[in-house]
């Protein structure tokens, strides 16, 4: 289970988007020379703007997205995400620094040990 949270007062998308347009340090860039309107036959991930564009979504109807508003606490916001695909969209901002750059934390536990 994972737990969301904003840590200003209002989310700073720019900075999310700065960042998640900016290529990380040593990827080349992919896709350069393709066809955008052909079908995806490689089965690469997706863009992480995409995910940062859900995630946009996602705050205006958070229900809707799969994250529940948790009671208040010394965060500004905090939800909850139950959903492991909501989760590994989470973390893939997180890992990129698209998160943080929007002032959001993401609290994980990672998967569970196989026992």
């Amino acid at each position: 289970m994972a737990m969301l949270e904003l840590t200003q007062d209002d989310p700073d998308w720019l900075g999310a988007l700065s960042v998640a347009l900016t290529r990380p340090p040593g990827v080349p860039e992919r896709r350069a020379g393709e066809d955008p309107w052909a079908p995806d036959t490689t089965g690469r991930p997706r863009r992480i703007a995409d995910d940062l564009a859900w995630f946009r979504v996602a705050l205006d109807d958070p229900a809707a997205a799969g994250l529940a508003p948790l009671p208040a606490s010394a965060a500004v916001s905090t939800w909850e995400a139950a959903d492991d695909d909501v989760t590994a969209k989470l973390a893939r901002l997180r890992d990129r620094g698209v998160l943080g750059a929007a002032g959001f934390l993401l609290h994980d536990d990672g998967p569970a040990p196989l026992v």
